[in-house]
């Protein structure tokens, strides 16, 4: 019996180890997995922030067009002032003169024409001033309703004038955009003022002048506190997040019971503690077997050899997912709403929205499109790279003649003089289609981030062929440089803070240029900007060069 506890109490410890850190990894996935569902939900609030904002600047652009158009006349007709007004669906609006005094008002009050309302309400003054301004929830003039209203200044003949149209907070036209925002049908969302008055909702509203703190006041409360994160009512787990309405005095939040926004997860979390009880099972009994021979505790070694390098694959490829379905919830979402959103108020005002609006919206749906189109192409790029499917077959060719192709493509999409310094001909062994991806890769990224002349430069020494890409920019900083060409960075100063990007590109670059035998390297420049060296296998006249 001694005997048989002393072969069996090592590997019955590696077992309770092995149990103990499958427990623990499983509770990190299923924690990394909620995290990442609230990552999601968070990031589609900032999304439904950015759309809004967006959807608040055009509204203000269209009034002061129609305004421009129809009411700048030294006379404004009521009934030219009731078509522009009904051509956006305001139940109430005024126009105001340059002291901001009631020139016009629908519905029709005789009473408020000639009074100074931009003494009454901010917004109006502010629109006075010059400033094309969203207002907080405020009562109407007419009957005292709670609204939010849009207030342009235009110049006319006759001076500055103001056109400010109000929209109802009950039975809001933005509650829609609201409930189309997140894809989880059992969130709340709304937006509200900074004083915590309701903008608009998704759910109905119990007072005549509804303020999140009587409606949601747990969640009034916790957006005071921190604009996300959790907390509790009526016994349960509430997940909420919040986004600043850019241009306006709103702020969007949203809210969902914990059970609804990790219901997706449930099944998944039983499987895998049901797995890890029957692993646990398993492992008890080769535990017995391995006290007992030789043989067994070679198999038990080998099986968490097995288990450990598993547990980092699927902790590698849940890191990967993760980052991926983080990109595409942000970065391809935001085109798609933009494209959503541009679509709709054509769809519904095209007959109001003059020509070149058209097709100033038409244009920026399709650089969106082609943003969204773009992040597809590298996200399909990655999938590639990641299983090992991009094969590379390199070929005998003229570096100098492939460099000069790539640039002329280069004109082609981008416009950007690029000058080209080469010998006639330099042989080098690459995949042409391979080639022209990184090249084109290089050329746009000098393009976005540095400043012309971009000049490129092929030089043979050695054994091997070098072409160097360089811009006159403001080039990498220097702190960011070691992790240039890591998966997802980001430079946190410089240029790269002002474009949009998905820290993709130079990670594709070099797996690219790597898959086909060529290497990519960074330098700063002599005198400023970035230089990326691509480095190309040298092959000589009459030299028999295989594919691969």
């Amino acid at each position: 019996m001694r005997v048989w506890w002393r072969l069996v109490l090592v590997p019955l410890l590696v077992w309770m180890l092995l149990v103990t850190v499958g427990t623990g990894l499983l509770l990190w996935q299923q924690g990394h997995s909620r995290q990442a569902v609230a990552q999601r939900f968070d990031s589609g609030v900032r999304a439904l922030g950015d759309f809004m904002s967006s959807i608040a600047a055009d509204q203000l652009l269209r009034e002061r067009i129609q305004a421009e158009t129809w009411l700048a006349a030294p006379e404004v007709s009521a009934h030219d002032f009731q078509l522009v007004v009904g051509g956006f669906g305001y139940p109430s609006a005024v126009l105001l003169d340059s002291t901001g005094r009631v020139l016009r008002n629908y519905p029709a009050e005789p009473s408020l024409v000639g009074r100074d309302l931009a003494a009454r309400y901010a917004h109006l003054r502010a629109a006075v001033d010059g400033r094309p301004t969203v207002s907080a929830v405020v009562p109407n003039a007419a009957r005292g309703l709670p609204v939010v209203a849009f207030a342009v200044p235009f110049t006319t003949s006759s001076g500055r004038r103001v056109l400010s149209g109000a929209i109802p907070v009950r039975a809001s036209p933005l509650a829609p955009y609201l409930a189309g925002a997140l894809a989880l049908t059992d969130a709340q969302v709304q937006l509200t003022d900074t004083r915590g008055d309701i903008v608009a909702a998704t759910e109905t509203f119990g007072n005549a002048e509804p303020r999140l703190a009587d409606e949601n006041g747990r969640l009034a409360t916790a957006l005071n506190r921190r604009p996300g994160g959790r907390y509790r009512a009526d016994g349960t787990w509430w997940h909420y997040s919040s986004a600043d309405i850019a241009g306006t005095p709103w702020r969007g939040s949203a809210t969902i019971r914990e059970s609804d926004l990790y219901a997706s997860l449930v099944a998944n979390e039983i499987a895998g503690r049901a797995a890890l009880a029957g692993a646990a099972l398993v492992g008890l009994a080769v535990v017995a077997a391995v006290g007992r021979t030789r043989v067994g505790r070679r198999a038990l070694e080998v099986s968490e050899r097995q288990l450990a390098r598993r547990a980092g694959e699927l902790e590698d490829a849940n890191t990967n997912l993760a980052d991926v379905i983080a990109m595409l919830s942000h970065d391809v979402r935001q085109p798609l709403a933009k494209i959503v959103g541009l679509g709709g108020l054509l769809q519904e005002e095209w007959g109001a929205i003059p020509e070149h609006t058209r097709v100033n919206y038409v244009q920026r749906m399709t650089v969106a499109g082609l943003r969204a189109n773009d992040l597809v192409t590298d996200i399909l790029m990655l999938a590639q790279l990641d299983a090992g499917a991009m094969l590379a077959r390199p070929v005998r060719l003229d570096v100098a003649h492939a460099v000069r192709e790539a640039v002329a493509a280069h004109h082609v999409s981008e416009g950007t003089p690029i000058s080209v310094a080469a010998p006639d001909e330099t042989a080098g062994l690459a995949d042409p289609a391979q080639l022209q991806l990184v090249l084109g890769n290089l050329l746009s990224n000098a393009a976005k981030y540095g400043h012309p002349p971009i000049e490129v430069t092929v030089v043979a020494a050695g054994e091997q062929v070098s072409i160097r890409v360089a811009d006159h920019g403001e080039g990498v900083p220097p702190e960011f440089v070691p992790r240039l060409f890591d998966r997802f960075a980001r430079a946190e100063s410089g240029v790269a803070t002002t474009k949009a990007g998905t820290g993709l590109g130079l990670y594709l670059v070099r797996q690219l240029a790597q898959a086909g035998g060529l290497d990519v390297a960074y330098e700063p420049g002599e005198t400023g900007g970035a230089v990326f060296v691509v480095t190309v296998p040298r092959t000589h006249v009459g030299e028999e060069i295989g594919v691969s």
